[in-house]
């Protein structure tokens, strides 16, 4: 909110300033508000990490600027790899911008508040392919109507779907489908059915399957997840035990009478893979158990609480809740759900309500009767050379074409037998000259054509219409050349070049020298104690390899150990509790410590004292390399400021560097 504020004051400010020139580098120009906006983007991020004041950050992307005129001028952006990568990061940045705003906000803020219920229905279920033709459609709608019909004078719901749903898994069930959350049925599916009372039934619901009637059964608060541990005791089919009963309930007395339930799974429980951790399930929610089990855990009222003995196809378990939690907070699953819904098809949601909001501004009108005359054509194998017709009209559709734009009959023909050609190769079937296409097929890319125009427009026009959009693209254009051409120039320059990096270490080899260091073995513990009886047997001289051996007896994760081969005296770099370690104790102390760090305890043997000196190139190379980077950077600005000289308006900067 803070940036937001600034910026409309920023713009407010600057006005008409805003495209104008503020600089130029070479033939590189760049406008007031480009420069604001880039400057607006990163000034708190900047400010947190290192501040800069408006100068410097100038300064900044002036060198910025000329990176990216040199790596234009060296054709960078012409090559494949570039393309490849940028048009990729550009597909990326053009989804949230082809959909509507306040469609997505409402759609994740629907899916938290259907979190908190679970619902139960049941449906019949008529099969239609999503591409139908409209008569094929019509008469499945016809036969589902007539059932909707059938059951509103009476005629049982679970017998007809037993009858007549083409839903099989359900069917044998009446058409129960058991409970579900948000996202565990398609979005019309779900739709319908938390939107209705329950005890009513709806529909016909169009899916991607066909028409549905539905009945809603019941609702009740959502189970979220709980963590619950069990006893088994086997008895199945498979693995019969004819005292398993008997023994469950001798165990629940145990457990009224006060046993604790992690002895019992010890002595009993037939579950191997939760044995070793006192019967503990991984945490679970809706359908994610057997329904018996499920139902046992989420009747238990609060953490402690065991169950009574129940059956499952498993054998018989007496259930223990150890937590459950509550559907979270929305801030907490905002961005979960976000991602879930990317993924669902309530996605399309926004993108179609998009679609149509382009749909109405450019006018778009389906001529039926073409469209119907390149079905017959393509169904008959007949050609469609002469149909010459539109099958769709937009006004106003530019895509740079400008004016009125059309899909002509040939268009959607050779559309139609395209597609039939692929699906037929898909399939390993031939797919030469094709000329017959089924008409519910060729029906079924039309709309793809329609839409695939409007956002071929959106697309044209956001960079046109959007300055956010148009820097935020450049952003990432101009980020890839100068990513791509400094890792050539400088980063690989010293990283890859030996002999050059072996003559930078030599000609300031003074500037690279240890402090006094020490190398030995850092041992460390949770416990105070422990590391008192450490340091005592250590000072003692009891081997290290002794002393582990017995303070880890009873706990393998006491002391650890760990063996440095030079700890620096004053060097930064060195984390808190290495530098303390190597400052404590006298010069000739060999063990030092216990000291106390918030981690726990540690104490130092030191095994060898190594003097002050020379380092070789090996030991510092990441230190050369990192210097070498610098001085190579430095020259490479130097060389750009003479080949791409800067004019900056500076009565322009003067008028907005003060509010910057």
């Amino acid at each position: 909110m803070k940036k937001t504020l600034f910026t409309l004051i920023l713009l407010a400010f600057v006005g008409q300033l805003s495209a104008q020139t503020l600089f130029t580098v070479g033939e590189k120009a760049v406008s007031v508000d480009e420069f604001l906006y880039v400057y607006g983007k990163n000034k708190d991020i900047g400010n947190q990490i290192d501040p800069k004041t408006p100068e410097e950050y100038l300064g900044l992307y002036i060198a910025f600027k000329r990176k990216v005129a040199e790596a234009e001028a060296l054709g960078r952006d012409t090559l494949a790899a570039f393309l490849t990568e940028y048009n990729t990061y550009y597909r990326q940045l053009l989804k949230p911008y082809l959909t509507d705003k306040t469609v997505d906000e409402g759609i994740v803020k629907e899916a938290y508040a259907r979190m908190a219920t679970d619902v139960r229905a049941a449906h019949i279920m008529l099969d239609l392919p999503e591409n139908a033709l409209p008569e094929d459609t019509a008469k499945v709608y016809k036969q589902i109507l007539a059932i909707r019909d059938r059951l509103n004078r009476g005629e049982s719901f679970e017998t007809i779907a037993r009858q007549q749903s083409s839903d099989s898994y359900s069917a044998v069930n009446g058409g129960d489908l058991g409970y579900f959350n948000v996202f565990n049925m398609v979005y019309p599916f779900e739709n319908a059915c938390y939107n209705a009372e329950v005890g009513q039934m709806v529909g016909p619901v169009r899916t991607q399957f066909g028409y549905h009637l539905i009945k809603v059964l019941d609702k009740r608060p959502a189970r979220y997840r709980m963590t619950a541990a069990h006893i088994l005791l086997l008895d199945s089919e498979e693995r019969p035990n004819a005292e398993a009963q008997k023994k469950i309930q001798d165990i629940h007395k145990s457990l009224q009478a006060g046993e604790e339930f992690t002895t019992l799974v010890r002595k009993h429980s037939q579950d191997q893979s939760s044995l070793s951790r006192g019967g503990q399930l991984p945490t679970f929610g809706l359908n994610q158990m057997l329904p018996e089990f499920e139902e046992a855990a989420f009747s238990l009222a609060s953490d402690g609480d065991f169950s009574e003995p129940f059956r499952t196809k498993l054998g018989w378990h007496i259930v223990q809740r150890l937590s459950r939690e509550e559907v979270p907070s929305f801030e907490r699953v905002q961005g979960e759900l976000a991602g879930k819904i990317r993924r669902d098809e309530r996605s399309s949601a926004s993108l179609q309500a998009f679609l149509a909001t382009l749909s109405a501004r450019y006018n778009v009108r389906i001529d039926e009767s073409a469209v119907n005359q390149v079905l017959k054509a393509l169904e008959k194998g007949k050609s469609t050379a002469k149909l010459t017709k539109p099958v769709v009209t937009f006004e106003s559709l530019t895509a740079g074409l400008g004016g009125t734009k059309t899909i002509s009959q040939t268009e959607f023909a050779a559309r139609a037998i395209d597609a039939e050609t692929r699906r037929l190769t898909s399939l390993n079937e031939p797919a030469d000259n094709v000329k017959k296409v089924d008409a519910a097929q060729a029906y079924g890319v039309l709309q793809p054509m329609i839409h695939s125009a409007l956002l071929a427009e959106a697309e044209f026009r956001l960079p046109l219409e959007n300055a956010n959009f148009r820097f935020l693209a450049q952003e990432y254009r101009e980020g890839i050349l100068v990513f791509d051409l400094t890792r050539e120039k400088v980063w690989d320059a010293a990283s890859q070049d030996s002999a050059q990096l072996a003559n930078f270490f030599a000609a300031f080899q003074e500037e690279y020298q240890w402090n006094n260091r020490y190398s030995g073995t850092v041992f460390t513990a949770s416990n105070e104690k422990v590391a008192k009886k450490a340091a005592d047997q250590l000072r003692r001289g009891v081997p290290a390899e002794k002393v582990m051996r017995v303070l880890n007896a009873k706990d393998p994760l006491a002391l650890a150990a760990q063996e440095y081969t030079s700890l620096e005296v004053g060097n930064a770099s060195l984390n808190a509790k290495q530098s303390l370690l190597v400052a404590t104790g006298t010069l000739n102390e060999t063990v030092r410590g216990p000291v106390g760090f918030e981690d726990g305890y540690a104490v130092v043997v030191i095994s060898e004292t190594l003097p002050a000196g020379p380092k070789s190139l090996s030991e510092c190379r990441g230190q050369v390399i990192t210097d070498l980077q610098k001085a190579l950077e430095e020259q490479w600005l130097e060389y750009l400021g003479g080949t791409y000289p800067l004019n900056l308006d500076q009565a322009l900067w003067q008028s907005i560097q003060g509010q910057l």
